[in-house]
């Protein structure tokens, strides 16, 4: 197997297959990259860690058909450390022996045979979505962080993609605390592509290897037991969640007794303060007072006591309500707005916040029982 490409190429293509590789397994083979040549003038590199799969596919000069697995880590730190001019790879047929070489540069590594690598999954099913890279972005970006971080419930680990009838498609990110809402018009649906879970991880990794734009697009495609995302020359396939999700409209109120527009910027500086002394426990939530025209918030901690004001619009009655600072600040954080919307039913019911003239997302935070 040879070939050779430019330098910083192999590098952005080593810096995404690698995401895949597992950083320490019984299994040598998958802590490598698979580097296959089965066309002249293109090259597969690939890494599995049994969880999600990662394939990159590029053109390069002076290619020989074969292949071969190289340590991810050792390939990886080789390559970032190459002059940036053409870089030649070459392994042998029966040793695996490899050389890299770019200017003066000469590396031989040892390689692995390709028979130890596990077959990569596959998704051949033609039922897909079509979305622009910004509003993949925007969808995940804006509910991963609501994601449940046990295993109590497998399926909550994931975000549920949901094709509605009026061309849009859902995000929804739920755990026992909050829940988190997106939704993002389409490209084009293929097939009979109706819902999926995916895990967190692959959409973490997919937020991290996904180039910025407004117009190319990125192909989701389902089967029965994974999900694959291709974009340019690149693939990412993880493993579906199986389980029947959270029936989140049902948890979504459906009226208010309370509705304030507030800064998100000025809500946000004011929790990050109270932050500092606070505990992100049942032990001392952030109370907000509703106290006509204005929010008193305050804080009572083994550390220290918290207290600041923000002026809003007259109430008709005054109402307290307790949370979870984090999970709040983690919903003002994502919101894309200057100003968003509180809606409140009472001290004890959900805490929705929502943008003040769109219907794009929306976010819930359970509040916590304040004592006197």
């Amino acid at each position: 197997m040879k070939f050779t490409c430019d330098r910083n190429l192999l590098n952005e293509v080593l810096n995404i297959v690698q995401k895949a590789a597992s950083a320490k397994s019984t299994i040598p083979a998958l802590e490598g990259i698979l580097i296959e040549i089965r066309q002249p003038g293109t090259v597969h590199f690939s890494a599995y860690d049994l969880s999600i799969a990662v394939t990159y596919e590029i053109e390069a000069e002076d290619t020989e058909p074969g292949t071969v697995i190289l340590s991810s880590r050792l390939f990886g730190e080789i390559v970032r450390r190459l002059p940036s001019c053409p870089v030649t790879v070459e392994a042998e047929d029966k040793s695996f022996l490899t050389k890299i070489r770019a200017g003066s540069s000469d590396f031989t590594i040892t390689g692995m045979s390709p028979e130890n690598f596990p077959d990569l999954p596959g998704v051949l099913e033609e039922d897909g979505l079509i979305l622009t890279y910004s509003h993949f972005k925007d969808m995940v970006r804006q509910t991963i962080f609501a994601v449940s971080v046990t295993d109590l419930k497998p399926i909550l680990t994931g975000v549920l993609f949901e094709i509605t009838e009026k061309g849009y498609v859902n995000a929804v990110a739920v755990d026992n605390f909050r829940l988190a809402f997106r939704r993002v018009p389409y490209e084009q649906v293929l097939g009979s592509f109706n819902k999926v879970v995916i895990p967190s991880r692959a959409l973490n990794e997919m937020l991290k290897i996904l180039p910025d734009s407004e117009e190319e697009t990125i192909y989701i495609r389902q089967s029965k037991n994974f999900v694959s995302f291709r974009f340019g020359g690149v693939e990412l396939v993880s493993r579906l969640l199986e389980g029947e999700f959270l029936d989140y409209k049902a948890a979504i109120p459906r009226d208010y007794k309370f509705r304030v527009e507030i800064d998100v910027r000025e809500m946000t500086q004011v929790l990050e303060r109270a932050s500092l002394v606070a505990n992100a426990t049942l032990i001392s939530p952030i109370r907000c007072d509703f106290d006509f025209d204005h929010i008193d918030i305050s804080t009572v901690s083994k550390i220290g006591t918290f207290y600041d004001k923000i002026t809003c619009p007259t109430f008709s009655e005054k109402m307290v309500i307790g949370f979870n600072y984090k999970y709040m600040l983690a919903a003002l954080n994502a919101c894309d707005d200057e100003k968003i919307v509180i809606e409140l039913q009472s001290s004890l019911a959900p805490i929705l916040l929502r943008p003040a003239e769109k219907d794009d997302y929306l976010f819930l935070v359970l509040p916590l029982r304040m004592k006197e």
